[in-house]
């Protein structure tokens, strides 16, 4: 059987070869496509491409996709990779009932298909597209990558095919970087418009960014603070700002009616991602300040990522892993829980050194929504909805000094810390209902 393997390696290798030579010859016999975006001409339903599903961090997407979903029951959802290593919480579990994964499919018919598409004039004017970026791997539009990644550029020819048939009247995809890729791609193959919601990745570093091809093209570029909106119109100063349209993230209060019972024995709780933007490594060593004082305090660390055996080594170094309880990755029901019985939620959030940081946590609403004062920083949109002393308590960025004053000021002073805890709920159940922002971001679908 070896022979047999090695023969069709060496076919798919000539194969590719073939492809590209296609691709190549006729990227130079057309101009790039346009930039602007496409008018809808089909009656068919809207489709929303998620990147994947299900997935812990995405909880916020999905909330969001279905509140959407109960205004408008004929809009379909396509998800571009099947996460089934991840738990499936209820948000989770409500949206494979109703999703769509794009299928996987085997060498020859991927090759044929992306044929078919390059024979074809929009084929060919998005292959010019990516031929025309500047470095080599942005260049690679069709190849293995295609089949190995599902949120490679390439699957834009997969999700045509998928939806040809459905004939979408407007295509509106979560995340701005790989995802938005293919859904562009897909769009301009179908030649219907499509649209973004981006969170804060615009800035990240990735292959394929297209950056300004995406804010042309899209209808809009949704994004989820003003901060957010003032960086993207400072990155592509040719994007007006009615084409960047802010609609806040917000959670289903219909179910954050509780309120916390603060314990009052200084439990504090932090739920993320244990990524470098969380500060979370500034946290040991502030609390080895309060330990040292003789104050009381319970650190609950909820979440996994590349930070955590940091964050652990740290609690050690600095003699307070007796106080700390390192929980892992878990469900939003236990995040849930330990805010129930909570008397603040921190998260000492940083610009990373990549440049990547948050927009504002979903876990801050969260808490905030149910009475618990949030401590944080000042970066990207956290100001807009936590004013210090007020709806919560920021603290110098970056500071080990500001964070332990802070977090000993709000400990030492339940009532400062209760009233401020009001506030904050207050403001979530004013301004961050979930229904609102679904209506919202549908509105600027169907304009």
């Amino acid at each position: 059987m070896r022979w047999l393997t090695e023969m069709m390696r060496a076919i798919w290798h000539r194969l590719l070869q073939f492809d590209m030579a296609v691709a190549t010859a006729i990227m130079t016999s057309r101009k790039a496509p346009p930039t602007t975006p496409a008018t809808a001409k089909s009656t068919g339903p809207v489709v929303v491409v998620l990147p994947v599903l299900p997935d812990m961090s995405h909880t916020f997407v999905y909330r969001e996709l279905l509140a959407i979903l109960q205004q408008r029951p004929d809009w379909q959802v396509v998800v571009l990779a099947h996460n089934e290593q991840a738990p499936r919480h209820r948000e989770a579990e409500e949206l494979l009932q109703r999703a769509t994964f794009l299928p996987r499919v085997g060498v020859t018919r991927s090759l044929m298909r992306t044929k078919n598409w390059l024979f074809q004039r929009r084929g060919k004017e998005l292959m010019s597209l990516y031929r025309a970026q500047p470095d080599k791997e942005s260049r690679c539009l069709v190849g293995k990558q295609m089949l190995r990644n599902p949120l490679h550029p390439g699957n834009a020819f997969a999700l045509a095919d998928m939806l040809r048939s459905v004939g979408p009247r407007h295509i509106h995809v979560y995340a701005s970087t790989w995802s938005a890729n293919v859904a562009m791609g897909a769009a301009h193959l179908l030649d219907v418009p499509f649209s973004i919601s981006s969170y804060v990745d615009f800035e990240f570093p990735y292959s394929h960014k297209l950056l300004e091809e995406k804010v042309q093209r899209a209808t809009f570029f949704r994004v989820v603070t003003q901060f957010c909106q003032q960086r993207l119109c400072e990155l592509q100063p040719d994007a007006p700002t009615e084409r960047v349209p802010v609609v806040y993230l917000g959670i289903d209060l219909d179910n954050w009616q509780d309120r916390s019972t603060p314990p009052g024995r200084g439990v504090i709780v932090s739920a993320a991602r244990i990524v470098e933007k969380k500060g979370l490594h500034l946290m040991p060593p502030a609390l080895a300040q309060l330990h040292k004082k003789g104050i009381a305090f319970k650190w609950c660390v909820i979440g996994d990522g590349p930070e955590l055996a940091r964050i652990a080594k740290l609690c050690t170094e600095h003699g307070i892993s007796e106080q700390v309880e390192l929980l892992g990755a878990r469900d939003n029901t236990t995040v849930r829980e330990a805010l129930m019985h909570a008397d603040l939620a921190a998260l000492p959030c940083i610009v990373a050194s990549d440049g990547e940081r948050d927009g504002i946590p979903i876990f801050f609403i969260e808490a905030m929504a149910l009475g618990v004062p949030v401590v944080t920083t000042p970066i990207s949109g956290i100001p807009e909805l936590i004013r210090d002393q007020d709806t919560g308590f920021l603290h110098a960025t970056s500071d080990v000094q500001a964070l332990a004053d802070k977090l000993q000021a709000v400990l030492g002073d339940p009532q400062l810390a209760r009233s401020v805890g009001e506030r904050g709920r207050d403001e979530v159940h004013r301004t961050l209902d979930v229904n609102e922002s679904a209506t919202q971001l549908i509105a600027h679908i169907e304009r």
